[in-house]
């Protein structure tokens, strides 16, 4: 609809108005500074999406010293993001945090990355996490390798002891026990530390361990593919027939067990063991250094004796060379009479022999069983097994393996699952009944009989030696007398003619001289060590001292009749 004409203005003797209309869409100088504002705003929020890195949740079983706002993250001790949020899981069985990561460390959401909270640990393996006393506890990363992102993780409870691009190698050691083995037990190399235990796995039938060990560089190069492990824990006290051996590796493995290892001399130009492979765990460095023993041969033995002291691996020696050991000790059906012959059976190794085995196969024909038939060759030269007592201390006894060239014949039955070695009686069981004769004999003398005997001759001698006193003081009497005759011969002498007087004087010569004899007599008797009665008392000490040995020897053999053979042993020198 068209507007209707605008009458013409009445004549006002002005000018016509004119009419200005306003801009509606005009924009005020005000509004600048909002806008301006706006975009700046809105420019640092677009740069900050861009630079922020993802955000990822962590589950733990507990928060111990983790705290929104504060906690950081850190990879190889450069913070790359923090802890955001903690909460309960709905289960309320574990934690969940909530972490952003900057944009730089982006990389590091990928599958096999790791995370644990690291705070003060005091363990077996040693003291870590000491830093987190002042700055307090933070999660720690170890980047994975994958190429899977992910937003997800379950965080760990201890921390990794290997991290990836740690320098160094791990080894697998097959083991029977695991013994006091744990993760962080360290690993010696002549009593030095060079690497650490990782981690121990059982197989599926749980027969067999799998220790896993980290050698640390430079001493990854130690192990060479001929080296030998063994279990370095505690301290092994050993007490065999071959005496008391103690060995312990060094303090640290008396608490956290240890293992160690060693190259033997004879593979010290072998190669570099490559990373991960396989090496056996011996149970001591004794066996670990031993020469191969190739493969076992069980062998069987009876023995017509007591075999007290012949336990269970007790060494079999061959010439003094250790062959083997004893796996079973048991006693056979009776043959008769009540005697009950002992069967050992024992595990040797004849690879052990060497060069003496080596001859053997070279000079005959290759045989099914050539151990067996070099075991038969030995027996069918005088080879034969004798208990013999390895420490007299402790009483143990060991299986030797001697040449006896006046034994009896015999053979060995080469095709026998259990070859049968002929054996001979100890030397020792031999001189047993000997030496029981000997004691019985000797129980058979009369030893107090003869002490009695002893008695009443020195009561007899000493009963002689009064009346020789008597004698000789009767002596004395008729000495005196004589002296008073002669004196009343001499006044009777005086009265005779001279051929009675030269008569009469040679008797009283003659009884002179029996008087001084006489009188030498009492003197001798008088003095107390005049030469007769000192040799005479010296007679009756030594018969006295003669019964009184004889009395102690009869006790001493009834005590310890073994001194018989052995002899006494020395007296203990109290200047010591």
């Amino acid at each position: 609809m068209a507007e209707a004409p605008t009458p013409p203005p009445a004549d006002t003797g002005l000018p016509p108005p004119v009419i200005v209309r306003p801009r509606r869409m005009r924009l005020s100088l005000v509004w600048i500074v909002p806008v301006l504002a706006l975009f700046v705003g809105a420019l640092m929020i677009v740069r900050t999406l861009m630079q922020a890195g993802p955000e990822i949740t962590i589950t733990f079983n507990s928060a111990d010293g983790l705290e929104p706002g504060r906690t950081e993250l850190r990879f190889k001790e450069v913070v790359v993001g923090q802890v955001s949020k903690v909460v309960l899981s709905p289960d309320r069985q574990r934690v969940i945090v909530t972490a952003k990561l900057d944009k730089s460390a982006e990389s590091l959401t990928v599958d096999d990355t790791q995370f644990w909270v690291v705070r003060p640990r005091v363990g077996t393996a040693g003291v870590s996490g000491l830093s987190t006393l002042f700055s307090g506890a933070y999660i720690g990363v170890d980047a994975g390798a994958s190429q899977e992102s992910r937003r997800k993780f379950t965080g760990l409870e201890a921390p990794p002891f290997v991290q990836r691009g740690e320098p160094g190698r791990s080894f697998v050691l097959a083991a029977s026990d695991l013994g006091s083995l744990e993760v962080g037990s360290p690993v010696y190399y002549k009593r030095i530390r060079v690497g650490r235990v990782v981690g121990y796995t059982l197989d599926a039938g749980g027969d067999a361990l799998a220790v896993r060990v980290f050698i640390e560089a430079p001493h990854e190069r130690l192990v060479r593919e001929q080296s030998r492990f063994w279990n370095a824990s505690g301290v092994d006290v050993s007490l065999n027939a071959n005496g008391l051996a103690v060995n312990t590796e060094s303090l640290a493995s008396l608490v956290a067990g240890g293992l160690a290892f060693a190259t033997p001399s004879e593979f010290a130009d072998s190669g570099p063991a490559a990373d991960g492979q396989r090496f056996v765990l011996f149970r001591d460095r004794q066996a670990a250094l031993a020469p191969p023993d190739g493969a076992p041969m069980r062998v069987r033995m009876v023995f017509e004796q007591s075999v007290r002291g012949l336990t269970i691996g007790a060494p079999v020696e061959l010439l003094g060379i250790e062959l083997g050991s004893v796996r079973a000790v048991t006693l056979q059906p009776d043959r008769g009479g009540g005697h009950y012959p002992a069967e050992v059976v024992a595990e040797v190794f004849p690879s052990r022999l060497g060069a003496m085995r080596a001859a053997f196969n070279n000079g005959t024909k290759a045989a099914a069983r050539p151990d067996a038939a070099f075991m038969k060759r030995l027996v069918e030269q005088g080879l034969r097994a004798q208990v013999r007592t390895g420490n007299l201390l402790t009483g143990q006894n060991y299986v030797a393996l001697e040449f006896m060239p006046k034994a009896a014949k015999a053979t060995l039955d080469e095709r026998a699952a259990v070859p049968t070695i002929p054996s001979v009686p100890s030397a020792f069981s031999d001189l047993q009944p000997q030496v029981a004769e000997i004691v019985a004999r000797i129980s058979k003398i009369r030893f107090d009989e003869i002490g009695a005997n002893l008695n009443t001759t020195l009561r007899n001698a000493s009963a002689a030696t009064g009346d020789l006193q008597e004698t000789l003081k009767s002596a004395g009497a008729a000495s005196r007398a004589l002296q008073e005759a002669l004196a009343s011969a001499n006044d009777a002498i005086k009265q005779l003619s001279p051929e009675a007087q030269r008569t009469l004087g040679d008797l009283r010569a003659t009884l002179q001289s029996a008087q001084g004899t006489l009188g030498s007599l009492e003197r001798n008797l008088a003095q107390p060590d005049a030469p007769l009665m000192r040799n005479a008392n010296d007679t009756i000490t030594e018969i006295q001292r003669a019964a009184r040995a004889l009395r102690q020897l009869s006790d001493y053999l009834q005590q310890h009749p073994e001194s018989l053979l052995r002899g006494k042993p020395p007296d203990p020198d109290v200047n010591r």
